[in-house]
């Protein structure tokens, strides 16, 4: 079958939903192409067309490496069909099927999947289905992001019925779960649980049906990613895990920021100075690992804010912190050289007439200039 005069389909490569992918060849370029074909009975269903040519209209918009490239749409004998750039085929979920990935090579694919959200982000545009079969590998190994299908610009309309939450179960955001709007960071959420499935072989959330994967997403956190797969960096494990916290406020404020993060920079300023592996929610329950499935209750650090803060700065400057000591020892000894010269007290009712009483609230000199000193020294 050839579609509008040009392209000639070879054979189907994939089956969904909401329809087919061929192999089929441009015969006015001469190349091949990847052609979606909406499916018949999908076609006629209420806004599921216009959801489709919202697809080609999104991707059309978006041009990176890291993006599945749109090349054409149109409409043959009532069915709606996009032409994109052929891939070898193979997606992240297969090589996942094959056993757990390189580390490095989910970082770096990580960080792939990350360039081309960003570049959607920008332009207006929220994916809403990130998962492995949507990450489309390159005869180069290159990680590249396809299937806008479900994709909402927000500048547009929301094509989706009242209520309904697209997306597939084991990778939504809790919030949307629960049936809130989609934002970029629901996106950032989906590709922590990406790659937290390629460096264990598994989901961190699973269970029989939809509705139990989606329950485990609302009330329960993961088996922490150190622990289900030992040895890993921890700047990668930060990472991912923070960027699958329940509260979206804990995730990082961009694709732009997470891809830094997986590359191994700080980016603890970015959403705050709380980890995910101090801040478990105490209404969430702890998945126990697969060899001993026991619930365990994790509540919240009790260590104060400022403590926390203050430590992390003195790890972080060896020198502050030894200063910071040698002014805790200069305290104490003005102290006691303090408390060891003072006078005698008079007798009672009798005021000598060479000292004057100090104002209330005062501190001796050594001892103030020492506070102060320790004060600069604590000061960001």
């Amino acid at each position: 079958m050839t579609l509008a005069g040009r392209y000639e389909l070879v054979e189907v490569v994939g089956r969904g939903g909401m329809g087919e992918v061929w192999v089929a060849r441009d015969l006015r370029l001469g190349r091949g192409v990847a052609v979606k074909l909406l499916s018949a009975h999908m076609a006629s269903e209420a806004g599921v067309r216009e959801r489709f040519e919202a697809e080609a209209r999104s991707a059309a918009r978006l041009s990176h490496p890291n993006v599945v490239q749109v090349f054409d749409s149109g409409e043959h004998d009532g069915i709606p069909y996009l032409v994109m750039e052929l891939l070898p085929g193979r997606t992240l979920a297969d090589e996942i099927a094959l056993g757990v990935l390189d580390a490095e090579a989910v970082r770096r694919m990580g960080i792939e999947v990350l360039g081309a959200l960003e570049a959607s982000h920008q332009a207006g545009i929220l994916h809403r289905d990130i998962k492995p079969g949507n990450v489309l590998l390159a005869a180069d190994g290159r990680a590249k992001v396809g299937d806008f299908g479900i994709a909402k610009s927000t500048e547009g309309l929301n094509l989706t019925s009242t209520g309904m939450i697209v997306g597939t179960a084991a990778y939504l955001a809790p919030e949307r779960v629960a049936g809130q709007p989609a934002s970029p960071r629901s996106d950032l959420y989906a590709v922590g649980v990406v790659l937290y499935e390629a460096l264990c072989g598994r989901k961190p959330f699973q269970a029989d049906t939809p509705i139990g994967i989606m329950r485990a997403v609302e009330a329960h956190q993961a088996i922490p990613l150190a622990e289900a797969r030992p040895g890993l960096d921890p700047s990668l494990v930060e990472a991912v895990e923070r960027a699958m916290a329940k509260e979206p406020a804990r995730r990082f404020s961009s694709a732009a920021a997470m891809a830094a993060a997986l590359g191994g920079e700080n980016v603890s300023a970015d959403s705050g100075t709380a980890t995910v592996a101090n801040a478990v929610p105490s209404s969430t329950e702890v998945l126990s690992p697969p060899t001993a499935r026991q619930p365990a209750e994790v509540g919240r650090s009790a260590v104060p804010p400022m403590a926390t803060t203050l430590w992390d700065r003195f790890r972080r400057s060896p020198a502050t912190a030894l200063f910071v000591v040698l002014v805790a020892v200069f305290v104490v000894v003005a102290v006691l050289a303090t408390r060891g010269g003072d006078s005698p007290p008079a007798p009672s009712g009798v005021t000598s007439p060479t000292t004057q009483a100090a104002p209330a609230g005062s501190l001796p000199d050594p001892l103030d200039r020492a506070i102060k000193s320790l004060e600069e020294a604590v000061r960001p």
